[in-house]
């Protein structure tokens, strides 16, 4: 082997390696980074998910805010003469008993317990038309959240209105997971009962999430995104200073075998 094919030779290694640094260490998989996808071939048009749908059923410990309004509007005034002023629905809400009942003005505690938002909202207004003319009635859910941890970018504890939401929407309000941020291992951690915790590991790029049991995120649930092994090395911007050093280094050998 001649003394220029050895040079040619070590040249191209060196050039190989700089540019496997350079690629290998700024770069993150598109596979990586996309959600629920189908596998190869799959004909979006005939699939159909058939997972758990959101839950709207009032159980005990739910915080419900409730509204009633009626065309007597002395008899309203003064049924919430206290809370005008309050603006904030949660400091109006309701906690749901143990034994599934609410407390409200004129018809005392009344069971609402394993109704849904529009059967509790009918049942009082029902109640309500014995002391009040043309009564309306609203109900929502309050004090629900969250909790996202990990490499997402804006993590915390968020609030929202509604029973439950599914885990895109609880990650969409930390503001997405970062490029470095392992979709395919996110873990969920749910308190049941009071007392008894459960942990799963869920893969946001696989299309199966959409018939998951964990698909829907309940109130208190902490959602944490791992990172990737380059951001566990320190890696999770580009390392220009090694790529640098690596350059000089090749050229440093390559003069010298020039000699």
């Amino acid at each position: 082997m001649s003394y220029i094919f050895k040079k040619k030779i070590i040249s191209r290694v060196l050039c190989i390696s700089v540019f496997s640094i350079l690629f290998g260490t700024s770069c993150v998989p598109t596979s990586r980074l996309s959600y629920v996808q189908s596998p190869a071939g799959t004909n979006l048009a005939d699939m159909q998910y058939t997972g758990p749908q959101t839950d709207n059923i009032i159980r005990s410990g739910d915080e419900l805010y409730v509204r009633i309004t009626s065309a007597d509007e002395e008899r309203t005034a003064v049924m919430y003469q206290d809370q005008n002023r309050i603006h904030d629905p949660t400091l109006l809400s309701h906690t749901v008993s143990e034994d599934g009942t609410i407390k409200l003005p004129y018809v005392g505690r009344i069971a609402v317990g394993d109704l849904t938002l529009e059967e509790a909202s009918d049942f009082i207004e029902t109640l309500m038309s014995d002391y009040l003319f043309v009564p309306s009635v609203y109900i929502r859910f309050v004090n629900t959240k969250v909790t996202v941890l990990g490499e997402v970018r804006n993590p915390g504890v968020f609030v929202f209105n509604y029973k439950n939401i599914n885990i895109l929407q609880a990650v969409a309000y930390a503001n997405d997971i970062t490029e470095f941020g392992d979709r395919r291992n996110v873990l969920i951690i749910r308190e049941e009962d009071g007392m008894r915790r459960t942990k799963n590991y869920v893969d946001l790029t696989s299309d199966a999430l959409l018939e998951s049991e964990w698909y829907t995120i309940k109130s208190d649930d902490v959602i944490y995104v791992e990172p990737l092994g380059r951001k566990k090395w320190g890696m999770a911007t580009v390392p220009y200073n090694l790529i640098l050093s690596a350059i000089t280094t090749a050229l440093v050998i390559s003069t010298y075998i020039g000699r």
